[in-house]
């Protein structure tokens, strides 16, 4: 016998796994500071590739500014502002990647709650439909050709 609520019931869960709540499912494995510091590392090398790559360029793009300032023994203005900058930009993307990341992780632990009670509530399903065949069961044989014996 299909009991329609299990099977719409089951159809959501699997969508869920297979759609938002695969990363959800995977943040179980995480605490709070756990999740959020490999995001905050993965964002650190992201910035820190990103600034090195912009900086080569503007160098490459202003050679010939670059090569005065060598002449000039201003490199070591030019070198302390970039550290600077870069200090900046570094804070500040940290940051919000701090705040981004403790938001999702509270988020997809609410995601997680739900998927948990909405799995009890099918573990319940089938509980109950069990305790409903054990009944038949002990009440009388089921017959295959819906008679009955005397």
């Amino acid at each position: 016998m299909l009991n329609e609520d299990k099977i719409k019931l089951m159809t959501k869960l699997a969508i869920y796994e297979q759609g938002t709540g695969k990363k959800a499912i995977k943040s179980n494995n995480y605490s709070k500071s756990n999740y959020v510091s490999l995001n905050m590392i993965k964002s650190a090398l992201a910035v820190t590739v990103a600034y090195i790559i912009i900086v080569a360029l503007f160098i490459l793009n202003n050679a010939e500014a670059f090569i005065n300032q060598l002449i000039s023994v201003k490199l070591l203005n030019m070198a302390i502002r970039i550290i600077v900058l870069y200090v900046i930009v570094f804070t500040i993307y940290l940051l919000i990647t701090y705040v981004i990341s403790s938001m999702r992780y509270i988020r997809m632990q609410e995601m997680n709650r739900k998927y948990s009670e909405q799995l009890k509530e099918l573990y319940m399903m089938y509980k109950r439909e069990e305790k409903v065949k054990s009944e038949m069961k002990i009440g009388g044989e089921e017959s295959d050709d819906g008679t009955f014996e005397y």
